[in-house]
């Protein structure tokens, strides 16, 4: 192109010249002869530069270059709308994880800094030294990285962790000590963060929060706990906006534009009450303390809810302690309440107990001599000495078994009923499967083993592997006359795009024993906390730290509590168990008031280095119920979010994760019910698309060879019809009523297609 405008604007001169010089034409002849090449030259760059705009108007490109965009860049942004993450309150309302900015110190050296009257805007090296001290009293940071930063080569330099994290009122005060002390070149850039106001409060349970690069901006993302279980939830999406800028770049204000809305995050209301909480924390900092335990373990549950009340375990972490929290001995990342299974000893005796009573396989008040050999092994009870001799009578009552904690007593009642029968008895309480209430990473624990002695000694709690969450569930059906309880986190959802919200309610996952069994174990606990000669919580001689003279250890209100105390012994990681005086697992459950329970508090203490007494776990359990009782009726009440009742749409599911899709479906607070213990989903019990309110119950057929029988309690009749259809069985119905009671097929046995199947329903 340039090669020809140079050949078009040159080539008239020459020919002009040239023929100058052949025809000695005048000068006038001449001026006209160049005026009309002109002319014409003009017409020509004229007729070109028409065609390069029209060109350039219908192609809209220069090589590879867009100029439309390259225009609307000179005068248009577009800019990413950052999602706000959604909070996490308690039950109450009380804010325990909020999205909120961080700073990170930094120091200018580039001596080009300088302000429109030349005054430096950077750190001179003879503040240098200044300056170090400054940063390593205000921040602590190590005088040595200081000096090193300072002397780099680099035109900004940062100062390494103790340099960032800074919160805003720390921010101002170095801003302000930095302005005191005529220091300048010191600034601070922002960071998203996430804050956790209370500080030590359910740590592991709650998790963690942290910025992360995603697709080039930054986005808090859950690490640990719910805050990762979560993350979905909690997320949001981020949007985009378009402004038109002035020639300095500035935002012409009325010309912003939303090409896609932000949808910020919901925000999870838990179950956790932050004052019940506060008090737990307070008494597990105490016991930890005291028992020097390398681990502890305590959560406090509603026994008409299932509702997790407060949770905690030591040793623990805070935000601004979690860079050193692994410093810790012992310390784990792991919720203790679900994601750690061991063998709970002799708490586990209430299944066995509640079995035994329900299937009729014990007479309380008959009596048996304490001396059990099975095959090889040798089953003792607690206070036999060296000589092999009891501290206590050598034959009881089975109720003074129980009271006593009497591992052969609870033997002879596991080989009355037969591994088979207990067996079931487990698998009614939901051993071995996961609780599935939308945690991260459940440990589902494992039942014992088939050999025989597995089998009796899984009655006292040895060879069973459990977690407190899944004891929490079977022990809502001891607190609950029978009916067993989903144990929840999550009390509403908010939805702060649509104002609306989804509202838990207490779900019924079972019905393993009956209500005079279930009664029946309560008293019995009772008697392990009042029984003068045989009760294992019962204090001869009180505990004067909490004014308790002799008698009950546990005690709310003036009143005894039921109890069951438990003291399992620890697997060693080089085979069998720890052998140390004091290397065992000690707990108990607490239930309270004994005859109908509001509460139920686990606790366990492991491996205490003071000498063990159950007065430890009575001192976090006896204040914290009592607080809890007294606050009964306000915990009945939920916060109030000025939304209505939002709906959920249900997504296809089939050839999905079974477990991970029960699990997302429990955080969008519905009830999933998995049918078998297959790998993927088969078929679910409501159709793609339908939108359903919050609680629902949706069954998921998983690709399970086997067809066993699940619970029904509580289902209803569209629910039972369902499964027959999957299952290819007939159903009878007895009585009138929207909710199955019984059912003629026992839970976790196998069906055969053409089976009959006889529910009786009722209200």
């Amino acid at each position: 192109m340039i090669k020809f405008l140079k050949k078009l604007i040159f080539f008239p001169f020459r020919k002009v010249s040239r023929n100058a010089r052949k025809t000695n034409w005048s000068t006038e002849r001449n001026r006209k002869r160049v005026g009309k090449s002109l002319f014409f030259l003009a017409i020509a760059l004229f007729t070109v530069f028409i065609f390069r705009f029209v060109w350039l108007i219908t192609v809209n490109h220069v090589g590879g270059t867009n100029l439309t965009t390259m225009a609307k860049s000179n005068y248009q942004s577009t800019v990413t709308v950052q999602a706000k993450r959604g909070t996490i309150y308690d039950r109450t309302g009380a804010a325990i994880a909020v999205d909120s900015s961080t700073y990170t110190i930094y120091a200018v050296i580039d001596k080009t800094q300088v302000d429109s009257n030349g005054n430096p805007l950077y750190i001179d090296k003879k503040d240098f030294t200044k300056v170090e001290d400054f940063l390593n009293s205000r921040l602590g940071i190590d005088r040595d990285l200081i000096k090193k930063q300072l002397n780099s080569k680099l035109k900004q330099v940062q100062f390494g962790p103790k340099g960032s994290d800074i919160s805003l009122e720390k921010m101002k005060e170095i801003q302000k000590a930095a302005e005191n002390e005529k220091i300048v070149g010191l600034g601070f850039t922002a960071n998203i963060s996430r804050s956790y106001p209370f500080g030590n409060f359910a740590s592991q349970f709650i998790g963690i929060a942290r910025p992360k690069d995603e697709n080039g901006t930054q986005a808090l993302k859950g690490d640990m706990g719910l805050e990762k279980a979560f993350n979905n939830v909690l997320s949001g999406e981020n949007g985009k906006e378009t402004y038109q800028k002035d020639i300095y770049g500035r935002p012409i204000p009325g010309t912003t534009k939303v090409i896609e809305p932000v949808k910020n995050g919901q925000d999870v209301y838990t179950t956790l009450d932050a004052q019940l909480q506060r008090n737990l924390e307070g008494y597990m900092d105490k016991a930890a303390t005291d028992t020097g335990a390398q681990q502890l373990s305590g959560t406090l549950v509603d026994a008409h809810t299932g509702e997790i009340l407060a949770t905690s375990q030591r040793p623990t972490y805070t935000a601004t302690t979690i860079n050193d929290a692994e410093k810790q001995k012992y310390f784990t990342w792991n919720s203790l309440l679900s994601q750690s299974a061991f063998e709970p000893g002799s708490t586990f005796k209430t299944f066995l107990m509640a079995g035994a009573l329900d299937s009729g396989k014990v007479n309380l008040n008959e009596t048996y001599q304490r001396k059990l050999q099975v095959y090889d092994t040798t089953i003792n009870d607690w206070d036999v000495t060296e000589n092999k001799s009891y501290t206590l009578p050598e034959t009881v009552t089975y109720a003074q078994g129980f009271a006593l904690s009497s591992n052969i007593g609870m033997s002879k009642i596991e080989m009355n009923m037969g591994d088979a029968l207990w067996g079931s008895y487990l698998n009614k309480f939901k051993f071995g499967l996961k609780v599935r209430a939308g945690l991260d990473g459940e440990n589902p624990g494992a039942l014992p083993s088939s050999n025989a002695v597995s089998q009796i000694q899984s009655s006292f709690g040895q060879g069973v592997a459990v977690t407190p969450l899944q004891l929490i569930r079977g022990w809502t059906a001891i607190a609950g006359n029978g009916t067993m309880l989903e144990p929840h986190i999550v009390s509403k959802v908010v939805d702060p795009n649509t104002k609306t919200s989804l509202t838990s309610k207490a779900e019924v996952v079972g019905h393993p024993v009956s209500n005079d069994a279930a009664s029946g174990v309560r008293d019995l606990m009772l008697t392990v906390n009042t029984d003068p000669v045989y009760g294992t919580s019962y204090s001869t001689s009180g505990d004067s730290e909490q004014n308790l003279a002799a008698g009950p250890l546990f005690m709310v209100n003036g009143e005894p509590a039921a109890v069951k105390t438990g003291t399992a012994q620890i697997a060693s990681t080089t085979g069998g168990y720890m052998t140390g005086s004091q290397d065992y697992l000690y707990s108990a459950v607490v239930m309270y008031p004994a005859k109908n329970p509001d509460f139920i508090f686990y606790m366990n203490v492991k491996i205490p280095t003071e000498s063990w007494t159950l007065k430890y776990i009575a001192r976090v359990a006896n204040p914290l119920l009592t607080s809890a009782e007294a606050m009964k009726n306000d915990l009945s009440v939920s916060a109030d979010t000025d939304t209505k009742a939002g709906k959920v749409t249900i997504e296809n599911y089939k050839g999905k994760d079974s477990g991970d899709t029960a699990d997302s479906i429990r955080r969008i607070v519905l009830s999933p019910v998995i049918i078998g213990t297959g790998a993927k989903v088969t078929a679910q019990s409501i159709a793609e698309g339908e939108k359903v309110s919050a609680n629902s119950r949706i069954l998921l057929l998983t690709n399970d060879k086997d067809q066993v029988m699940p619970d029904m309690y509580d289902w209803s009749k569209k629910e039972v019809e369902q499964l027959a259809n999957w299952f290819g069985i007939k159903v009878t119905y007895e009585g009138s009523g929207n909710k199955v009671l019984t059912q003629s097929i026992e839970t976790s046995t196998n069906v055969k297609k053409g089976q009959t199947l006889t529910v009786k329903m009722g209200n």
